[in-house]
């Protein structure tokens, strides 16, 4: 069967939903420097040159990904208002929820050494639109677990816990041979599992939403 072309606005978005899930599982196998548009196509029923009807540029592509990651996140994070946690609880629960978003992750983790070089202003303002739902999320979360914390510590923490996330994959892939060895001359006491390290980092940065409780 041949390439094909979307002609209907379902088509379009079955498309964009098709290049996406090809971008994606590239992302997690490929460096982000080997992910073009020709490559993603070849995982498509798309033509290379039909991929431009959709996307002009790979980072297009990853805009569109971060932002289907992001609004996923924001209805898991919802689903945790129906009973309040304490902190201890929320920064498990929060931690195996990152856990869960791999891609997203690793698309954190290209933020500093990728968006800053790649991504136009109309890109990056798409972005803030798109994922604004996630960050509502997260404010109604913070409220319903810490409804005594005020805005200006829930504010730290929003910013703490952004500038943590974009380095979660990385923890994720740590280089243990190397830690094993700093082990065994006594640097480190111990080596917890990566989402163990994740949960109490957690721990640390949400000690602000405590401070008022």
């Amino acid at each position: 069967m041949g390439k094909i072309r979307a002609r209907t606005e379902d088509e379009l978005a079955a498309r964009k939903n098709e290049i996406l899930k090809a971008a994606e599982e590239l992302l997690m196998k490929e460096s982000y420097a080997a992910i073009t548009l020709a490559t993603i196509a070849e995982k498509t029923s798309i033509s290379r040159t039909s991929m431009y009807t959709y996307y002009e540029t790979k980072e297009q592509v990853m805009v569109d990904l971060m932002i289907r990651e992001y609004q996923a996140m924001a209805g898991e994070l919802l689903s945790s208002r129906t009973k309040r946690m304490n902190r201890e609880a929320f920064c498990a629960w929060l931690s195996e929820l990152l856990w869960n978003h791999q891609t997203l992750l690793k698309l954190l983790s290209l933020q500093l050494p990728v968006w800053d070089r790649n991504y136009s202003d109309e890109m990056l303002e798409y972005f803030v639109q798109c994922s604004a739902s996630y960050m509502r999320a997260l404010d109604s979360v913070l409220a319903f677990h810490f409804p005594n914390t005020d805005e200006r510590e829930k504010n730290i923490f929003k910013i703490q816990f952004s500038i943590y996330c974009n380095a979660l994959y990385e923890t994720r892939n740590l280089p243990y041979s190397q830690m094993k060895a700093m082990e065994e001359h006594a640097y480190f006491s111990t080596i917890p599992e990566p989402q163990i390290i994740c949960r109490d980092g957690l721990m640390l940065l949400s000690a602000v939403l405590e401070s008022h409780t």
